[in-house]
């Protein structure tokens, strides 16, 4: 069971830690987030079925989300608004490195600002390039749902006024 376990962690952590990251903003939180499930992964690990492990997986983080911003809210009365903006520059092409950081970072700080489950079924679908079928599980809608609020954070995406200005000044 241990084996099966740790090869369970090594599989989908990244997973776990992206959707908690896109949400919470901070690297920290979103590691405390991921230790926080593969300990109740353990805890539920005889009742959790194989090939459902990740749809399992990704309902729990995004409870553990809404509960860690729950009592944030509490403690604190509002939401950090802090964004970590990671610049990656190689030695080639400095500038376009930079640049396309840039964009990575704003279009990271776009899906953060968009609402739930809009920004938990995008992170899903086109970061982290889950099924269908185990969004629906992992959030318990049915597939019209999920594919309804796919096209909706993707329009407001796309209506995001920073990122329009951002690839306008591209061109």
């Amino acid at each position: 069971m241990q084996n099966e376990y740790r090869q369970a962690i090594e599989q989908y952590r990244q997973k776990v830690v992206t959707l908690a990251r896109y949400s919470l903003r901070s690297a920290a939180d979103a590691e405390d987030i991921a230790q926080e499930v593969f300990v109740k992964l353990w805890h539920h690990w005889p009742s959790v079925d194989a090939d459902r492990r990740l749809a399992w997986l990704m309902r729990v983080t995004h409870n553990a989300v809404i509960d860690f911003t729950r009592r944030r809210k509490t403690k604190l009365g509002v939401f950090d608004e802090a964004a970590e903006v990671e610049e990656q520059a190689g030695d080639d092409d400095q500038h376009g490195a930079v640049e396309t950081a840039a964009i990575r970072g704003d279009i990271a700080a776009a899906i953060r600002e968009l609402d739930d489950p809009f920004r938990s079924i995008l992170v899903m679908r086109d970061v982290q390039g889950l099924a269908y079928a185990d969004i629906e599980v992992s959030l318990e809608m049915n597939a019209s749902q999920v594919k309804v609020y796919l096209h909706r954070a993707r329009r407001k995406l796309r209506q995001n006024a920073q990122l329009r200005q951002r690839f306008d000044d591209l061109d």
